[in-house]
């Protein structure tokens, strides 16, 4: 994987207690990754204009901190100060030259974690960005660790191939695993969609298992590109949860350091940041989210 920067969006000025917390988690995780895929960082946090005056003082103690934390720890980084709108000054930064590889960012909980917003401008930047997104939701807890294990969720189509591909080069780099997870109930859902369309009220056994045994194959065909590019590579064909968020957060508990995803797709298993099923997945998420546009703008 190329050793592009990575931009690490963050709002230091937010000096609460959870806020100073939850800006320390993102750059330790972005910086953690950075350092595996030795790419540089940029740290990129915008004032609001309206406030400029009286965070003033307050911004110069932040800045030293910033500098003084990071050179104690041995980190190199560019530490960007602009002013104005969040979404507008990380879309300035993610379309310019060079280019970032990687945009680093954390969203916010509103009040009651089960009624969890993207916020403004995480929400924004995941359905825009050009480049891969990740994303630290409020139930990630720590910096991923143990074994190098890329969960990757998959629609089966085209709209899932840059995230697959992404998941593959940053696999290579990391030299971690990769688990495909599909929902065949998102299958099933579609092709019955479909029936009803042409008249048919429902799917018979026989229409299922051929489904079934097609999404199997389409999943080992894909399983095997993998390990032709010498990723160590299996599937999940999830076939029991109710919907394919709660496969998707099942499965992210059970051992890995991120959970890849593209943007759009047909079901709600690839959608997942479009809409309020996403805002689920984010809250119990447990690993980081690597959001990456399903096509080119």
């Amino acid at each position: 994987m190329a050793s592009k920067f990575m931009l690490i969006a963050d709002d230091v000025l937010d000096t609460s207690p959870e806020g100073i917390k939850r800006s320390n988690l993102v750059q330790r995780i972005g910086l953690n990754l950075s350092d595996k895929l030795k790419s540089p960082v940029k740290l990129l946090y915008v004032q609001n204009l309206l406030d400029e005056n009286s965070q003033s003082e307050q911004i110069e103690k932040i800045k030293a901190s910033l500098h003084e934390r990071f050179r104690a720890e041995g980190k190199k980084l560019k530490i960007i100060e602009a002013r104005g709108n969040p979404v507008d000054e990380i879309f300035r930064i993610e379309t310019g030259s060079p280019a970032p590889g990687l945009v680093v960012m954390r969203t916010k909980a509103k009040k009651g974690i089960e009624r969890l917003l993207l916020g403004s401008v995480a929400e924004e930047v995941v359905r825009n960005a050009v480049v891969p997104v990740l994303v630290v939701g409020p139930n990630v807890t720590g910096v991923p660790a143990g074994k190098s294990r890329i969960l990757v969720a998959t629609d089966l189509t085209k709209n899932s191939r840059r995230a697959e591909a992404y998941a593959m080069k940053l696999a290579k780099a990391l030299k971690a695993e990769v688990v495909l997870i599909h929902s065949v109930l998102e299958t099933l859902r579609v092709a019955d969609q479909y029936a009803a369309a042409s008249g048919t009220t429902f799917l018979d056994q026989t229409t299922i298992d051929t489904i079934v045994m097609k999404t199997t194959e389409a999943l080992m065909k894909k399983v095997k590109l993998f390990k032709a590019n010498r990723v160590k590579c299996s599937f999940i064909l999830d076939e029991s949860g109710p919907t394919s968020q709660s496969a998707l957060v099942t499965e992210c508990a059970q051992g890995y350091q991120y959970l890849v995803m593209g943007t759009h797709g047909r079901s709600s298993f690839v959608r997942a940041f479009l809409g309020s099923t996403a805002k689920e997945t984010l809250v119990k998420s447990p690993i980081p989210v690597i959001v990456v546009r399903s096509h080119n703008k």
